[in-house]
């Protein structure tokens, strides 16, 4: 373990608790806000859009503003964050800088961890990473259809389906894009300049999926939304989600792999081309599933352990998830060894 680059992986466990903290704060003022403006805009002969937009919050739950929150939060201390870290070739002193953790100059490491390669062809890599997962996905759905577990959506036509597919290419492409390079561009590096390969990966992957893992409970209830308290009552709440067994296994476990996955592919290629391809594949997945595919009315309800209402809750898409690091593992060895030219260093 190196201790300056530790200061930095301690900067990213605070950014999540100030996000936290904050979205615990601001929820109820924001639910307050959100209602008080759907009262007034409902009553009032405004725009289409104004409209629209007073009818979503009116309709929306806490646990809706909650979730805007924790986005908000987010985005306020991200440019602090990524601004106190020495994401640079050659860090910058940090003597007078606010986020000072008093080492001196010297002390910092220039060329740690892995910084991305420039890789030829990466575009091909993403096509394969999509390509496995979805492959996969296929397979899964056949499987489930097999085991009369599952069945097409009664309001699913083969033109909802384009269109479903349709609609999941954007946000597939947006959120891997951006997750990929927060998650495996920027703290990946930055976790591997502190800490093993193998530790820096896990590590990354339990913040990932207790990233994706901090929303609300679907039975989530507070009794006062606009009181001070209701944001750490929800956030109590999903506190509550990491203690129960079979939510852990649902969700967490498999969220876990993915990280794994992702951050596994990330350090093999030093690169984000198969990543991406891979996280977007599981996104247009999930998306797809979600919109086409419902369990049966007379599915067993002994086995929820083996898979829930999701593509990634149960024990089945754990072991398909299992499989697919299995090929992707397989995948690298084919692609082989990088060219000279791929192993100069993006400027």
């Amino acid at each position: 373990m190196r201790i300056a680059p530790l200061a930095d992986v301690l900067k990213v466990l605070l950014y999540v608790a100030a996000s936290l903290g904050l979205a615990a704060v601001i929820s109820p003022y924001l639910y307050e806000i959100g209602k008080g403006f759907a009262n007034v805009a409902l009553n009032r002969d405004t725009a289409d859009e104004v409209n629209w937009l007073a009818e979503k919050a009116e309709k929306a739950d806490f646990d809706s503003y909650f979730k805007r929150s924790l986005l908000i939060s987010a985005l306020v201390f991200l440019v602090p964050f990524f601004y106190s870290l020495d994401l640079r070739r050659h860090p910058r002193k940090r003597e007078g800088h606010p986020w000072s953790v008093g080492l001196a100059p010297n002390t910092i490491p220039t060329e740690m961890g892995q910084p991305l390669l420039k890789v030829r062809r990466g575009i091909l890599q993403t096509l394969a990473g999509f390509l496995i997962t979805n492959g996969f996905f296929v397979m899964m759905t056949w499987f489930l259809f097999k085991l009369n577990w599952f069945e097409w959506d009664k309001d699913a036509t083969r033109a909802q389906l384009g269109r479903s597919m349709g609609e999941a290419i954007g946000p597939a492409t947006g959120v891997s894009l951006l997750e990929e390079i927060f998650f495996r561009g920027a703290l990946l590096g930055i976790f591997l300049r502190a800490f093993r390969p193998w530790f820096a990966i896990v590590f990354l992957s339990v913040i990932f999926a207790s990233a994706h893992f901090l929303t609300p409970p679907p039975d989530a209830f507070i009794a006062d939304p606009r009181s001070a308290s209701a944001g750490f009552e929800m956030l109590a709440l999903i506190g509550r989600k990491f203690l129960q067994p079979d939510t852990m296994i649902h969700s967490f476990v498999a969220l876990l792999l993915m990280g794994i996955i992702l951050g596994g592919s990330r350090y093999a290629t030093a690169s984000l081309w198969l990543p991406v391809g891979l996280h977007a594949g599981w996104v247009f997945s999930v998306r797809i599933f979600a919109q086409t595919v419902e369990r049966r009315p007379d599915f067993p309800k002994d086995f929820d352990l083996y898979m829930g209402e999701g593509m990634t809750e149960g024990l089945i898409p754990i072991g398909v998830l299992v499989m697919t690091g299995i090929v992707v593992a397989v995948y690298l060895r084919i692609i082989g060894p990088k060219t000279p030219q791929e192993q100069e260093l993006s400027e």
